[in-house]
């Protein structure tokens, strides 16, 4: 995923699927996008509240604010997903802030 520097005010959308690939049901979860410099898990640049869209087709987004992406680099991400009794991360993907025009 590339996302321009500095840019803000838009969504992020994901889909959130299990091991096989399948929709991932977001029922009574809450998700939570943590975005963390590729080398260094612990230095978060984005831990933000995600907006669940469809809970049965997995659907959800992340409003990026100000501030959220202005270093260019390589960065990971994942969706944290929380409810009573469960805590499940997503695969950690790439994403790249880029120079905008």
């Amino acid at each position: 995923m590339k996302v321009p520097k500095g840019d803000f005010g838009y969504y992020l959308n994901f889909v959130v699927k299990d091991s096989t690939a399948e929709v991932y049901p977001l029922t009574d979860y809450t998700i939570t996008l943590k975005v963390w410099v590729a080398a260094s898990p612990d230095e978060l640049i984005v831990s933000g509240a995600c907006d669940i869209v469809e809970e049965e087709s997995g659907t959800c987004r992340y409003l990026i604010a100000s501030g959220d992406f202005d270093t260019p680099g390589r960065y990971k991400y994942e969706l944290e997903l929380t409810k009573t009794g469960a805590k499940e991360s997503t695969v950690a993907l790439d994403l790249e802030v880029v120079e905008s025009g």
